[in-house]
């Protein structure tokens, strides 16, 4: 539980760091997605009901934050944790490449189930523009993932032992 809860706590810090500091300052494409960060973690490395709980909080603060249609990004972060948390216990995710590749995978599949709820609600998100923004958000983000990753797993199998 004590994983879970520093989760929630570095994904709203994030999140509030991203919205309320530098939302103004930075592109949004440039700042890395700490919420989808904390999301596809506690799919991976947090197992039960402790997993669930950070990915639900985590899935929350996504949903007031960002404007989008009411439910987009709840549904589409509690999908993404569901679906991560069946790669996670399929698959055993140790090495960098197969993070990485995991996280990349991740971001195309939120992007495309995010565009497809907004076309669903009568948006166009669908750009040149839209669509290089995503890439370099896909590619910042999981560029990130592997050493926040790599760290948190170390730190918290120290902190248990």
């Amino acid at each position: 539980m004590r994983a879970a809860l520093g989760l929630v706590a570095i994904a709203y810090a994030g999140i509030a760091l991203n919205v309320w500091c530098l939302s103004g300052f930075v592109p949004w494409f440039l700042l890395p997605d700490f919420g989808f960060l904390a999301i596809v973690y506690a799919g991976l490395f947090i197992a039960g009901p402790s997993g669930f709980l950070a990915a639900l909080l985590t899935a929350l603060f996504r949903e007031t934050t960002m404007s989008a249609p009411p439910l987009t990004f709840l549904l589409s972060s509690l999908s993404l944790y569901f679906f991560t948390r069946e790669i996670g216990c399929r698959l055993f995710l140790r090495a960098e490449p197969f993070i990485l590749a995991t996280v990349v995978g991740m971001l195309m599949v939120e992007s495309l189930s995010v565009a497809l709820l907004l076309v669903f609600t009568g948006a166009r998100p669908f750009t040149v523009f839209w669509l290089a923004e995503e890439a370099v958000r896909i590619a910042w983000t999981a560029l990130i993932a592997v050493p926040a990753y790599m760290y948190l797993s170390l730190r918290w199998r120290q902190v248990e032992e």
